[in-house]
């Protein structure tokens, strides 16, 4: 399993139509083959969370290809979108949280 997550920033009076974009993008993400979570959360004005998890590198690489990719690229970028800062980690092997 891939997770990616990080942070983005952007101008505060943005935050809302960022949201607007985000929420279609992770409809649509949601909707591939092998992902198993995609999800933006507000941390603050002007600051985002991402968090993806994808069954496979290939998942994921097909995923970079989707044509919603392009159409969230021009909107964050209208909206100022700076300081993204993501990580992608490769998890071996994944249980519950309490036993």
């Amino acid at each position: 399993m891939i997770v990616i997550a990080g942070t983005g920033a952007l101008p505060p009076e943005n935050t809302e139509a960022f949201m607007a974009a985000a929420t279609e993008m992770a409809a649509a993400s949601r909707a591939e083959e092998g992902n198993i979570e995609y999800c933006f959360s507000v941390e603050a004005p002007g600051k985002v969370r991402f968090f993806e998890c994808w069954e496979s590198e290939e998942a994921l690489t097909a995923h970079f290809t989707a044509p919603h990719i392009a159409t969230f690229g021009a909107a964050i970028g209208e909206l100022g979108m700076t300081g993204m800062d993501g990580k992608k980690y490769q998890v071996s092997s994944v249980g519950p949280l309490f036993e």
